[in-house]
């Protein structure tokens, strides 16, 4: 009878979430967060070739808020990045663009999306925000060097699989991506903000939410 009590009361097993937080070792709340978003992208939502940073590093005071509202946060602002199977965001521009053209999603590269890992009632200003977008291209840079001995371009098909007339019509689409880069004809930059419900009761559901720098041209219905 005893033996049974104690196997009743034996403690679970931890989740797959808890034992790849745990794995990576972790002393901050910031990079626990960042764990676990980066194990709900990889198997909930099947991302790939998932790298992550840390764009401003820890101080002794992390209590930022209190500080001059002009200064950058001094608290650690982790950054994700990898590969959604499927676009997360198309700007509405490049979008009528598309189907002008008479080219589809499936018909392009995949695309590196940029994550932030926050929590539900985590104290967040635009400061927070300009910073990630701040450091945004330096993270960019890093991440195109890894895609250089990765290369996700793979799981598409060629231009050699292709018929002459997409292919044209890709290669003048790619060209007209990288002149409105430049022009923010189709958006500034953008990312993911990722939070994360650790709250009273809260179950770890991990909401996405996409986030512009400046301003969004509306979407018309």
């Amino acid at each position: 009878m005893m033996a049974n009590k104690q196997e009743a009361t034996k403690r679970p097993n931890a989740s797959a979430v808890t034992e790849h937080i745990t794995e990576k070792d972790y002393d901050s709340p910031h990079l626990a967060t960042s764990a676990q978003v980066q194990h709900n992208l990889g198997h909930q939502h099947l991302w790939t070739s998932i790298i992550g940073d840390i764009i401003l590093g820890q101080a002794e005071d992390t209590n930022s808020l209190s500080r001059d509202p002009h200064q950058p946060p001094r608290e650690p602002i982790p950054l994700l990045s990898g590969y959604p199977p499927h676009r997360v965001y198309t700007h509405p521009d490049e979008q009528l663009y598309m189907l002008e053209n008479g080219i589809r999603e499936d018909d392009l590269k995949p695309e590196r999306m940029f994550v932030v890992p926050t929590t539900q009632g985590q104290p967040w200003t635009l400061r927070h925000m300009a910073a990630v977008f701040d450091r945004l291209p330096e993270f960019k840079q890093k991440a195109e060097e890894h895609d250089q001995s990765v290369n996700p371009t793979s799981m598409q098909l060629g231009a050699e699989s292709l018929d002459p007339e997409k292919a044209e019509k890709l290669a003048l689409y790619y060209d007209k991506k990288e002149k409105a880069r430049l022009t923010k004809e189709w958006g500034a930059q953008r990312c993911l903000l990722a939070m994360v419900d650790k709250g009273m009761g809260g179950d770890g559901t991990v909401a996405y939410y996409v986030v512009h720098e400046g301003e969004v041209k509306p979407r018309q219905n």
